[in-house]
């Protein structure tokens, strides 16, 4: 089996109050890429009806749900390949 085409380390992430949402960093065999996910993408992992999350749920939905947010971030580094680092992950693409 061929490896992943990115690769993330669990619990290697940050905050981003500028961005609202989650930065993370996926190794590839380019280097590194910045993975941005926004609080809405996040808050529907909860509950597709919130309107919005706060810092300290955001996180908590971060790590509650990581191995679920790499698998979307692969998915989407594939489909965007060329794109503009960060590679954003919204709302759209958690609930496709």
């Amino acid at each position: 089996m061929a490896p992943a085409s990115v690769r993330f380390a669990l619990g290697d992430y940050e905050w981003s109050a500028e961005r609202n949402g989650i930065l993370f960093l996926g190794q590839t065999a380019l280097g590194m890429v910045e993975f941005l996910i926004t609080s809405e993408a996040l808050a529907e992992f909860i509950d597709p009806d919130l309107e919005g999350i706060d810092r300290e749920t955001a996180i908590e939905a971060y790590v509650e749900f990581e191995p679920d947010i790499h698998r979307i971030a692969r998915r989407e580094f594939v489909s965007r390949l060329g794109g503009e680092p960060p590679v954003l992950i919204t709302a759209a693409d958690v609930s496709a």
